[in-house]
């Protein structure tokens, strides 16, 4: 399993959430220097910490390793299917 892939889907998150590593390494209870290395360094953070780093950022631990959920969409999509549903709405009742 590709170390990089699991940090560049978090990096992709933070982006689309407006969260900075050291917002997410605040949230998630981690050293900014022990985050910031695991990033540097291509680590895998320990099964809690992906744990936790996953449910910060509303996805599972299996979509930040391999870009899929068992449950067939993640939670981000799930928010946009809701959004756009509730967009629609509104639109009828203008």
């Amino acid at each position: 399993m590709r170390h990089e892939y699991f940090w560049e889907q978090v990096k992709n998150i933070c982006r689309k959430t407006n969260i900075t590593q050291n917002e997410l390494a605040q949230i998630c209870g981690v050293p900014l220097s022990t985050f910031k290395g695991w990033i540097q360094k291509n680590y895998f953070p320990t099964v809690i910490d992906g744990y936790i780093i996953a449910e910060r950022l509303g996805v599972s631990v299996e979509y930040l390793v391999t870009g899929k959920d068992n449950s067939g969409r993640n939670k981000m999509e799930d928010i946009r299917i809701l959004l756009c549903r509730a967009e629609e709405e509104l639109r009828r009742m203008v």
